[in-house]
């Protein structure tokens, strides 16, 4: 197996910067249109690049938790777990279902889920316009928990049997509604090095002939978003 070693200081900005730029084109716009309203992100690579599992952490009230994990494998490997606090997960279904959550049911859920599915398709469809690869998404699983134990079932599905990852947090904050989502992407390194070298011979996000979306969960909640993006592109 394969050691894995710390990113250089010049391979975490390029990083931070590549993923910022697949976020600000894609995922922040598809996110603000689901919300109706603005959105702002910041993107941080976690401990200087290389992360023990067990000791990954972020503020103390974000502990408690729901999480939604997918993947995109092919010509690289990505996972991909979003952790929401209960209570922002409760405004979210809120706010798609157009109705007070009290508890996080099958509907609500699903609603949370579709959400999840919508930023994972905008990020690979970033990324596939800047570097051509192609990747298989599956489909979103929904659990709740604290983090460590939620991101640590992305981490085995990259490299069994290892604690270490290299986990970039991509931090969402709704401008109205206080709504926080983190979306902890997990990689090895040798699949870093490779997007960061297929990156460098693209300069911007432009549109693909190849968009990624992945099934929803609930066939009226689809609808929902469907007429919500194309509301907005028909501005």
């Amino acid at each position: 197996m394969t050691q894995l070693t710390k990113l250089e200081p010049d391979e975490i900005t390029k990083l931070e910067n590549t993923f910022n730029e697949y976020i600000t084109a894609k995922t922040s716009s598809a996110l603000s249109t689901l919300f109706s309203e603005s959105i702002f992100h910041k993107v941080k690579i976690l401990d200087d690049g290389i992360c023990n599992i067990k000791e990954t952490k972020i503020p103390g009230d974000e502990i408690k938790m729901c999480g939604i994990s997918l993947n995109g494998k092919g010509d690289t490997h990505i996972e991909i777990c979003y952790t929401i606090k209960i209570k922002h997960a409760k405004k979210i279904a809120a706010k798609l279902l157009d109705q007070p959550i009290d508890e996080l049911d099958d509907l609500s859920t699903s609603a949370i889920q579709e959400v999840a599915n919508i930023m994972t398709g905008s990020f690979f469809n970033a990324m596939s316009s800047c570097t051509g690869f192609r990747v298989e998404l599956s489909t979103p699983d929904f659990a709740k928990g604290e983090l460590p134990s939620l991101v640590s079932v992305c981490a085995k599905n990259i490299a069994n049997q290892i604690d270490t990852v290299v986990i970039t947090d991509a931090e969402f904050v709704g401008e109205e509604s206080g709504i926080k989502i983190h979306m902890m992407i997990l990689q090895d390194i040798l699949h870093i090095r490779e997007l960061l070298k297929h990156q460098n011979s693209k300069n911007s996000v432009e549109k693909h002939e190849e968009e990624y979306f992945i099934g929803g969960q609930n066939s009226e909640l689809d609808s929902l978003v469907e007429d919500a993006l194309k509301e907005e592109k028909s501005c």
